[in-house]
């Protein structure tokens, strides 16, 4: 489409022209658009005012107003549209994605293994992509922690996260937890090797998740009491179930099949914690109802 590659065309301009200023308060005016806002309709003939690294108005061109030292682009016969967020990306992983030492790696951090010199990045920015949420591989059936960054070419890694973004982590159901049909390792094949013992891990991890923060509990309350009792000994792996538990970290699980969507949901209601996300989700229609009574979403393939 004629648009969307124009879309894109501008979105390139205001990249690379902002790129110098990142962290500066210099403002750039890109006007006469058709801007494309997504929650407020089509503004023809609109203007988008950035001052800095953030959006400072919309709006009708003749309602926009720059400083006289603004730098502007002209758009006249182009699209204008908001960055692109990616909800699934691997981009930007030094090496192998996955941790597949385990069955349940939720120890371990995307994050560490991310690197500011990936050309992915100047790539995702330059078809409009500007945040994306990075997640652990597929082939355990609980992964590792996820992280949620904004493209930041030329900057450090350190400057990537988003501040404040939910934590999450990444589980797997089906055929790559399992690897029943395939052997990307060699050698005797790892458990689980079926959809059972995929349940059957995920259910583990949550029991003994359980059981760690009540020890903790009881350490807190006994230390409330005055007392000097030895500490639990600390487990990350268990502390991250914990965190799950208590609602303090969002899930996105790989799926495929209704079958496996379904039996996620009810170890999650049975032992007291929510899928945010079903990823790939592809026969996610046939258990829409379920999904939504859950409270979960559906990030899928176009």
């Amino acid at each position: 489409m004629r648009g969307a590659s124009n879309a894109v065309a501008v979105f390139l301009f205001l990249s690379m022209a902002a790129f110098p200023a990142i962290g500066a308060e210099r403002e750039v005016l890109i006007r006469n658009a058709t801007v494309l806002t997504v929650t407020n309709g089509v503004i023809e003939n609109g203007s988008v005012l950035v001052r800095g690294t953030k959006i400072a108005a919309v709006g009708p061109a003749d309602s926009v107003r720059a400083s006289a030292d603004a730098t502007i682009i002209d758009a006249t016969g182009r699209y204008l549209m908001p960055g692109i967020i990616d909800a699934h990306s691997h981009a930007g992983v030094v090496g192998s994605v996955n941790e597949g030492s385990l069955a349940n790696t939720g120890m371990v951090r995307i994050m560490d293994v991310l690197t500011d010199e990936d050309v992915t990045a100047y790539r995702q920015l330059a078809g409009g992509t500007t945040a994306a949420n990075i997640l652990h591989g597929s082939a355990n059936a609980i992964g590792g922690q996820n992280a949620i960054v904004k493209w930041k070419w030329g900057r450090p890694i350190e400057e990537w996260p988003i501040p404040d973004a939910p934590p999450g982590i990444k589980f797997a159901l089906g055929e790559n937890p399992k690897s029943s049909n395939f052997n990307p390792g060699g050698g005797e094949r790892p458990y689980p090797n079926t959809r059972m013992g995929v349940e059957e891990v995920i259910r583990e991890s949550f029991i003994r998740g359980r059981e760690y923060m009540e020890k903790w509990e009881r350490h807190r309350a006994a230390v409330k009491r005055g007392e000097r009792p030895i500490p639990p000994k600390r487990d990350l792996l268990l502390e991250e179930m914990a965190a799950i538990l208590r609602g303090e970290v969002h899930i996105h699980a790989h799926c495929y099949r209704s079958d496996e969507i379904l039996m996620l949901m009810r170890v999650a209601d049975e032992m007291g914690f929510k899928i945010r996300t079903f990823q790939h989700v592809l026969e996610g229609y046939k258990v829409a109802p379920e999904m939504a009574a859950h409270g979960a979403g559906g990030s899928t393939f176009i």
